[in-house]
């Protein structure tokens, strides 16, 4: 992935904003649920790959 300066700095601020919650949750179990469209559209699968 290769980011632009603005995007840089959005994607950092982003990060620090959400860095509180990701904390709260560290160490803990996440259930995720990958079906529906998700699992016909391959494209779906590298978007939810890529966020995860």
């Amino acid at each position: 992935m290769s980011l632009n300066q603005g995007e840089a700095g959005n994607f950092a601020r982003i990060l620090t904003e959400s860095l509180p919650y990701i904390q709260r949750f560290t160490g803990k179990t996440f259930v995720i649920k990958f079906g529906g469209n998700a699992m016909t559209d391959p494209e779906l699968h590298e978007s939810f790959a890529r966020d995860v």
